[in-house]
């Protein structure tokens, strides 16, 4: 038998209290936690977009429902193939309606196939989402809410043969090898399959199983390479030709392949012989896309170091030898296609788009320029601004505290209104289309620094400059043995400042800058965007690649951006 006595009901009204204090402390700390992680989810949700983008092909970003990572690429093991990928699959009761009598349509439609397709069935899966939504998109809205009767009516009086091939065609994946040409130094340019099959031009060699097959489209012969990486025997896959050309070698300048690939993402290797020398190209050429392409070899030479969109892939020597193609008027081509691996498809698609990107402007030039113009910013930012500071913080003139604010005031006049008599000034001394006045002008202060500096020197004993000028400093060395390292927080802030402004600064190389070789990133990025015709994952890549130095300085000057801004304007 036990008794609730007064001292127990006061514990236990304690533990109660004491347990709702926890729990309120609890709920509290979890909801601003909470709401932090949602808002960093939130507020990365661009800059994650922006790297998915980055890794995406045109035809991911083009398209209805917007992906926030790029699709998975495949390496494929046998082409040609179709591919299963290309149409998606509608989820609503209108396509349910359709399907059945879009696949008797299909099934009793002779549609053709290349010889390597054999399972018929298949490829009338594959393709009924995509006779759908053209039919969708070009039939009437009120024939959709009519009887299944009248519907199916409809859809067969619709479907053409013409429809049916173009649906067949969009997702059959072959590797296709169309002309050669050579280009010389002096505009001479031959066709080197103009009289002959593709099939027919170039030697196979393999361990496994691939061959040519030629094939007319649109008129002409092309040849579908065949091949099969399942087989035990499989290894790299070789084309190659011994070309004679109308001229010498050494006047050949260009060497274009035209192909279409199979969407494979495989490499595909390029190699050159000519005058008893063997070269390779610098980079191989990934088979991630289905669309009909020229590969363009050339020489590495004085237009691989200018400004020029490089829309070629430089080749290199590698080794000599009497064993490489050595007659004057002679070249051999060899194209060598690996088979790729998951991982190795991914990153080829990874830095696709980023490749690009360097390949359309000289990014490096453009950084280097950025980096030197942040560089002399920085440096011209925090001496004269310091000095300036040290004048009114720590000096006594006459006019100080008028001056001083004459000085905020300029902070009130839009740059807007200076901008034409600034760029006149820099017009009449000689100035324009260079970079002397993205930079000189650092050096003669910043309004906003300066303000920002004095508020932070005021707030530093006296004492310390007494002390510094009993042992016989003069007033510049107070500022650089007493001052300088007492407000390195605050020239930290500055140089953040300073580094994000000039990095992004767009408007002032807009103006002052005609010459591309001067151009720094920002403005560089403007003209790539230009230039690639609105490629989007080129634009996502090279943009990526401009906000890297951004975030990164950030990340390890983040304790000197707080530390700074909290101490300035502390006093004692």
């Amino acid at each position: 038998m036990s008794f609730n006595t007064p001292q127990h009901a006061d514990r236990d009204e304690a533990r109660a209290e004491l347990w709702a204090r926890r729990s309120l402390r609890t709920a509290r700390v979890l909801t601003i936690y909470g709401l932090l992680l949602g808002g960093a989810v939130l507020f990365s949700l661009p800059f994650v977009w922006m790297i998915g983008t980055s890794m995406k092909v045109d035809r991911e970003m083009y398209t209805e429902d917007i992906r926030l990572f790029p699709m998975r690429p495949i390496p494929a093991a046998v082409s040609p193939y179709i591919d299963d990928r290309f149409y998606e699959q509608p989820d609503h009761d209108r396509y349910e309606r359709a399907r059945p009598v879009i696949e008797a349509v299909l099934q009793g439609h002779a549609f053709r196939l290349p010889e390597y397709v054999h399972d018929r069935e298949r490829v009338v899966e594959i393709v009924v989402p995509g006779l759908y939504e053209r039919l969708w998109q070009t039939m009437p809205r009120a024939l959709w809410q009519e009887s299944d009767e009248r519907l199916a009516q409809a859809i067969q009086a619709r479907i053409t043969d013409e429809m049916i091939e173009e649906s067949v065609g969009r997702v059959w994946r072959r590797l296709t090898f169309g002309p050669v040409r050579v280009r010389s130094f002096d505009l001479q340019e031959v066709e080197m399959t103009a009289d002959q099959p593709v099939s027919a031009f170039w030697n196979v060699k393999s361990d496994g199983p691939a061959r040519l097959v030629d094939r007319r489209e649109e008129g002409e012969l092309r040849a579908d390479l065949v091949y099969d990486f399942r087989e035990e025997r499989r290894g790299n896959i070789t084309l190659e030709r011994t070309m004679e050309l109308p001229f010498q070698a050494d006047r050949l300048y260009r060497i274009q392949l035209f192909i279409r690939p199979d969407d494979s993402w495989h490499p595909l290797r390029f190699y050159v012989e000519k005058n008893g020398k063997l070269y390779e190209g610098d980079r191989p050429e990934y088979l991630g896309d289905f669309q009909w392409g020229a590969v363009s070899l050339q020489e590495y030479g004085p237009d691989d170091e200018s400004t020029k969109i490089r829309l070629w892939i430089p080749y290199r020597e590698v080794d000599a030898g009497p064993q490489y193609e050595s007659r004057p008027n002679h070249v051999k081509v060899s194209m060598v296609m690996a088979e790729n691996s998951a991982f190795g498809a991914w990153w080829a698609k990874a830095q696709r788009n980023y490749r690009g990107a360097l390949d359309y402007i000289p990014f490096w030039r453009y950084t280097a320029t950025s980096i030197f113009l942040v560089a002399l910013n920085i440096i011209g930012n925090i001496i004269s601004c310091s000095l300036v500071a040290y004048a009114f913080a720590r000096l006594r003139w006459p006019g100080r505290n008028v001056s001083f604010g004459v000085m905020l005031s300029t902070l009130m006049i839009p740059p807007q209104i200076t901008m034409i008599p600034f760029f006149l000034i820099i017009k009449e001394i000689g100035w324009y289309n260079t970079l002397y006045p993205l930079w000189v002008i650092s050096f003669f202060g910043n309004a906003f620094n300066i303000f920002l500096l004095r508020q932070f020197m005021k707030g530093i004993p006296r004492d310390l400059e007494d002390a510094a000028k009993i042992d016989g400093c003069n007033f510049l060395q107070v500022y650089w043995y007493v001052i300088m390292p007492l407000i390195k927080p605050t020239l930290a802030v500055i140089s953040i400042f300073t580094f994000m402004a000039v990095w992004n600064d767009f408007m002032g190389p807009l103006i002052f800058l005609s010459d591309q070789r001067l151009y720094p990133l920002s403005l560089g990025l403007y003209a790539f965007h230009v230039q690639a015709g609105g490629n989007l994952g080129m634009m996502m890549a090279g943009s990526l690649l401009m906000t890297l130095p951004v975030i990164i300085i950030f990340f390890f000057a983040q304790k000197y951006f707080i530390q700074g801004v909290t101490l300035t304007g502390m006093k004692g």
